[in-house]
This record gives structure tokens, C-alpha cells and sequence, in this order.
């Protein structure tokens, strides 16, 4: 059986009444890094999340990362820019707020979300203290 981006984000909406939550996008870093495309700075989910609860991720939530497995360093390395070994593979940043304790499914909403279609990120990671820590 195929499983199509449509069905899983299909079958997230009808979990999300159970468990909701928003995220925003802090920071793009494919867009600092090659400027080809719109700026993601801004963006919001998902589809569900109401401004109350999209205010509560900028104002209370907790930071994350969307990486994907390198293709955005090889890029600008190939480029001739710099690449930080510490943000090896990340592609964006950002804050998300859980109606559930951290660690619940919705932990992973802005990877189905966003990050696999948008960019095919393959991984996200939670701030803990003063280190970044993969789900």
C-alpha cells in the first residue's frame, strides 16, 4: 500500500482534537543560506491550530529543529560558504506548544507537518538545557 503525504496529514487531523498543538517557524536556514525561496520565518501550524493557540507556541513554547539528512550543507558547501559542524543539517527552528506533557505524539507534528513535505526533513530535535535531543 502507498501511504501519500495527504493520508498521514489525513490521519494527524483526526488525532488532533485529542491532543492539540501549534508551532511556529523562528528561523529558516535554507533561505538564509541560498535565498532561492520565500523566507518560512512566520509560518504557522497546523491547519487546525487556532491564534490562541499558535500565540501560546510564540509566547510559551518550547524550541525545536527540523533536519534533514545534509542535503542543505552540501549546497553551500559546494557553494564555497561555511557551514557550522553544530548546525550540520538543520533547516529550520522554531517553537511549539503541546495541550500534552512533552514527549507525546505531537511532539513530532511539525516534522509530519511541515518539515517532510515542505523540505524532507527526516528528523527533529527538542532544546534540553543547553543540548539539542532527537525524538
Amino acid at each position: 500500500m502507498v501511504v501519500s503525504m495527504a493520508m498521514i496529514a489525513a490521519a494527524r487531523a483526526a488525532e488532533f482534537p485529542a491532543s492539540p498543538y501549534a508551532w511556529v517557524i523562528t528561523r529558516d536556514r535554507d533561505h538564509e543560506l541560498h535565498g532561492t525561496s520565500e523566507s518560512e520565518v512566520g509560518t504557522t501550524g497546523p491547519r487546525q491550530a487556532d491564534e490562541q493557540m499558535v500565540e501560546r507556541a510564540r509566547t510559551e513554547g518550547r524550541r525545536f529543529r527540523l533536519l534533514d539528512e545534509g542535503d542543505i550543507d552540501e549546497g553551500a558547501i559546494a557553494d564555497g560558504k561555511d557551514v557550522d559542524e553544530a548546525e550540520r543539517g538543520v533547516v529550520y527552528e522554531g517553537l511549539i506548544w503541546t495541550q500534552d506533557e512533552p514527549g507525546c505524539d505531537a511532539n513530532f507534528g511539525p516534522l509530519y507537518d511541515f518539515g517532510t513535505p515542505n523540505y524532507g526533513c527526516v528528523e527533529i530535535q527538542y532544546r534540553v538545557g543547553d543540548r539539542w535531543v532527537s525524538l
